[in-house]
């Protein structure tokens, strides 16, 4: 016998069996998006304990901080093997100078970006993992002050690593140029929160000052003033698999060209925590081909394979020349839009456009000003009706940064991946 359906059976179907349908499969979808965030924590967790294994074979020496504190202008510590030039007339002066001049940054400007930090980026602090920094030159600064959890920072920059200072040397001829020259070197980032491509291409070259041939004296500098206490300097260099090896294990043959990318890493530990962290600094070329005497990503291997295994947790953009705008960039824009989860820049870093396709879940803080008219063509006109449209959240910023650097004109933005 047939049964007949009526529309009274039918409303009840569609009132009762389909809702029953439709809840099931929103539970599977929180099932199944619950086991990806377990097996994500899982992974990030065995990440970092390899990670900490591989942290705490190495060595401490605490000559490293004594010279940090040294180059801060920051009083020397009992048992300081630079007790000695702490006592040197032209060091103190410099001190002077350096208190004089740091406490604006960390009485003034650092409190009111961390109590903004607390409110708006507690998820991707408390996330920690690794934080990838390109084109940041030596900006620990703003690195340690928005995401001070991190367990490793990578920093990536044109400007060279540099070596560890001879302070002894540099004491028998004159510590005045050097300090005048760190000086220098500090002059743009401490005002308006950025270095400046063009002068950093002076500053740490030895050009102003031989013994200032890198960036490695102004990280120290700042990770001194943001209260890190440095555990061991190593240099170290990229495998041809892209592993980082102690720079010591490079062998070149006879005859060829050493074209080893090499780096800075420094052990150091956060201030009220014991744990042992790691920050790297690479001076390489993250264009797509060849740049000045540098090859690019194309044809890098090494620094490719670096980056894809990092594991990256959040990328951080600022005052990045607008580079990954263009076609000569799109390497390493791919490789941070696969594989980060958090994204905080300013306008400068990638355009907006690569945010709205649905895969991210985006707030704005600020105001979007449009670049300054040194980059004035690349306005972005759906960035302008983001902030005012309605569609996206916009939250304050109580504080200048990138080259919109007055309080009311900059523009931060916070990407978070959705799975």
């Amino acid at each position: 016998m047939k049964t007949k359906i009526t529309s009274f059976s039918l409303l009840i179907f569609c009132l009762f069996v389909i809702p029953i349908t439709f809840t099931n499969c929103q539970d599977n979808t929180k099932e199944q998006e619950n086991k990806e965030n377990k097996t994500t924590q899982k992974e990030n967790k065995e990440q970092q304990a390899e990670i900490k294994k591989e942290e705490e074979k190495r060595p401490t020496d605490r000559r490293y901080n004594d010279l940090a504190r040294l180059i801060a202008g920051l009083p020397a510590e009992q048992g300081s093997v630079y007790e000695k030039i702490h006592q040197d007339p032209s060091w103190q002066n410099y001190s002077n100078v350096a208190q004089a001049q740091w406490k604006n940054v960390l009485e003034n400007k650092q409190p009111i970006m961390t109590k903004w930090r607390d409110e708006e980026l507690k998820e991707v602090v408390d996330a920690g993992g690794v934080l990838f920094y390109p084109f940041s030159g030596p900006d620990f600064l703003h690195a340690a002050t928005f995401f001070p959890k991190m367990q490793q920072i990578v920093m990536i920059g044109l400007e060279p690593i540099g070596t560890v200072p001879d302070m002894e040397k540099i004491a028998q001829r004159s510590t005045n140029a050097y300090f005048n020259g760190i000086q220098q070197s500090l002059a743009t980032i401490l005002n308006y929160s950025f270095f400046r491509t063009l002068s950093m291409e002076v500053d740490f070259t030895g050009r102003v000052v031989t013994d200032i041939d890198g960036t490695l004296p102004v990280i120290l500098l700042f990770m001194a003033r943001t209260g890190q206490k440095i555990l061991y300097y190593e240099k170290v260099a990229l495998s041809p698999e892209g592993n980082v090896v102690p720079a010591n294990e490079i062998k070149t043959e006879q005859g060829k060209i050493d074209t080893t990318y090499y780096g800075t890493r420094i052990d150091f530990q956060s201030p009220d925590s014991e744990e042992r962290k790691t920050l790297y600094y690479f001076g390489v070329n993250l264009s797509n081909n060849k740049y000045i005497n540098l090859s690019g990503l194309n044809q890098r291997k090494d620094l490719r394979s670096f980056i894809e295994n990092l594991s990256i947790t959040t990328t951080y953009l600022k005052s990045a020349s607008y580079l990954m705008y263009k076609s000569e960039f799109t390497l390493i824009r791919d490789l941070i839009l696969k594989h980060t989860k958090y994204l905080l820049q300013d306008d400068s870093g990638m355009a907006f456009n690569n945010f709205t396709n649905g895969t991210w879940e985006i707030t704005l803080f600020g105001r979007y000003a449009g670049p300054i008219s040194l980059f004035a063509n690349y306005w972005q006109q759906d960035m302008a009706n983001g902030y005012t449209g309605g569609k996206y959240k916009v939250r304050p910023l109580p504080f200048g940064i990138g080259y919109q650097y007055a309080v009311g004109s900059s523009n931060l933005m916070l990407a978070k991946k959705i799975k």
